[in-house]
């Protein structure tokens, strides 16, 4: 009976570790969304002034309207944020009904009022290739007019990142003719 018991426990042990060796494997690969993700996020300045990048990427993101919270030129990141209007035509007109129907409460829940927007750059300078990559992410937080939360989402939407690259490119171009 002891014997049983033992096997029945070390058979469950070996199942168990077997399945934590799967979980691992799944966390740490890259599914091809991740990879789409980054390739958005990422681009490449072929320059090894990574110093030039760094205050051009602070100024792209002051002419964004975006005010600068951090920066750590030791380890090449830069965050900032901006608050912006979040209201949306269609939640508007399904706030009313809802307002009419069921509660004004409700529909005061249900529409969006303001999105906290924060931005975070990492320059990674690589001399030996005379390349220095920078990586913009993008995070939002959107409230009610009651203040509460409603989405909290990395933005994904392509023209968003255009836009910040080509106005750093733009920055980084200038800066280079103006010395």
């Amino acid at each position: 009976m002891k014997i049983d018991l033992v096997f029945i426990l070390s058979l469950c042990g070996i199942l168990f570790l077997g399945g934590c060796a799967t979980n691992a494997q799944k966390m740490f690969s890259l599914d091809s969304s991740s990879l789409e993700e980054r390739q958005l996020q990422t681009r490449v300045f072929e320059t090894n002034d990574d110093k030039k990048i760094f205050d051009s990427s602070i100024a792209t993101l002051q002419d964004l309207e975006y005010t600068i919270e951090e920066v750590d030129r030791n380890f090449g990141v830069i965050t900032g944020n901006k608050s912006a209007d979040a209201t949306e035509a269609g939640q508007v007109v399904g706030a009313i009904f809802m307002a009419l129907f069921v509660s004004a409460d409700a529909a005061v829940n249900m529409t969006d009022a303001t999105q906290h927007i924060r931005a975070t750059i990492v320059i990674i300078p690589k001399p030996a290739h005379k390349k220095t990559y920078v990586r913009l992410t993008i995070q939002r937080v959107v409230f009610n007019a009651k203040g509460g939360v409603t989405k909290a989402e990395t933005i994904k939407d392509e023209a968003i990142y255009q836009k910040f690259f080509e106005a750093l490119s733009k920055s980084v171009f200038l800066e280079g003719h103006i010395e």
